[in-house]
């Protein structure tokens, strides 16, 4: 508040002929002066509406998306500017802010230092670059300070395995068909592989949700599919048969050990966090241990994502004392991203199709897209 947001956007415009968007102004032109709104509806009406803003504004191209300074209170709206955009945090000493904002009518000036203090680990939080806008020329402060590449947002990245880096689709398909032909099944190819894909989503939910034990799973899953296939054929030997099979198996998503030597080369720690038997992981992931810098495996901790426990001691492990520096990157929106939610921290979703509803803080088509978040 009074840090000089607007006239410096409005300068910038003037002097640099960039696109601007003032957040605080979109919301007066469509609702009127914020202090009345806010004495009629309440505050938290106006951080709502003050979201969609920012997240509209995020989506444009604008250069500039000059905000409120409560903005920071809104994690989803924040998510959706880092996305975006660089942040540039402006501040000023105090008694300075006083100065500017005494004849304003604010609706929280008289308030001002315990703002600060109340919202200051939110400021360092977001701030990809700082500027003291108290003397001297802001905005060549500005396009001076931009020049420089900004810090990491992130410390480290827990990042799920299969259908994130590992194409899990592709090992299950083989080794399924494998393992099939091998106790005489006569179905064809797509139809086991149908059939299969839908039982092993069905029984991982089970296990994920309903605490399904792993040797439950095991002899469920093959006993559906005998059902399904109407085929006679020994569970227990076509059981063996696939996870003989799915060891063997090391395929990648296209990009994965590009993406993660880039997340590496930029000092930040990469582990796999994945659920899984032991036996079948530890052989699979051999395709990422020389990019990686350690793997957790659910069948190993105890737990399953996106029971909090495992990540209590993924998060003890590691000896993460601050949550903030870390994001959970997968495709599961209920391991990977409810797990990461449930835990307090960030998380993204790889979705490639683009159409996953979540409550994940980012969500990514690909890995580019994650790499200018990080």
């Amino acid at each position: 508040m009074g840090s000089g947001k607007t006239t410096l956007a409005n300068e910038c415009k003037q002097r640099l002929g960039v696109e601007v968007i003032d957040t605080d102004g979109v919301f007066v032109s469509r609702y009127g002066e914020i202090s009345r709104y806010i004495a009629d509806n309440g505050e938290q009406a106006f951080r709502n509406i003050e979201r969609e803003i920012v997240i509209e504004a995020a989506s444009t191209s604008a250069n500039i998306i000059s905000c409120g300074g409560g903005v920071v209170k809104d994690k989803h709206g924040m998510a959706a500017l880092r996305k975006a955009c660089d942040i540039v945090l402006l501040t000023a000493p105090v008694d300075t802010l006083k100065k500017r904002i005494a004849d304003s009518d604010r609706p929280f000036k008289l308030g001002l230092e315990k703002i600060i203090e109340e919202r200051a680990h939110l400021y360092r939080r977001y701030a990809d670059y700082t500027i003291d806008t108290s003397c001297g020329d802001c905005v060549q402060k500005l396009c001076d300070a931009i020049k420089s590449p900004r810090n990491n947002r992130y410390d480290i990245l827990l990042c799920d395995a299969d259908d994130t880096v590992l194409d899990f689709n592709r090992a299950m398909r083989t080794s399924v068909i494998n393992a099939a032909r091998q106790v005489g099944v006569k179905a064809s190819d797509d139809k086991i592989t149908a059939e299969f894909s839908d039982i092993t989503t069905f029984v991982w939910r089970k296990l994920e949700n309903e605490g399904l034990l792993r040797a439950e799973l095991d002899r469920l899953r093959f006993n559906m599919l005998r059902e399904r296939l109407n085929e006679d054929f020994d569970c227990a030997a076509v059981s063996a048969a696939f996870m003989a099979e799915m060891k063997s198996t090391r395929y990648l998503i296209d990009g994965a050990i590009e993406f993660l030597n880039a997340v590496r080369a930029r000092g930040i720690k990469v582990y796999i966090i994945t659920n899984g038997f032991a036996p079948i992981a530890r052989e699979r992931l051999k395709a990422v241990e020389k990019h990686v810098d350690g793997a957790f495996i659910s069948d190993i901790i105890g737990y399953n994502k996106p029971d909090t426990r495992f990540f209590d001691h993924v998060l003890r492990e590691l000896d993460i004392a601050d949550k903030s520096r870390a994001l959970v990157f997968g495709d599961g929106i209920n391991s990977d991203i409810r797990g990461g939610i449930n835990s307090g921290l960030d998380t993204c979703l790889f979705d490639r199709t683009g159409e996953k509803k979540s409550d994940a803080d980012y969500s990514v088509k690909g890995f580019g897209e994650l790499l200018d978040i990080l």
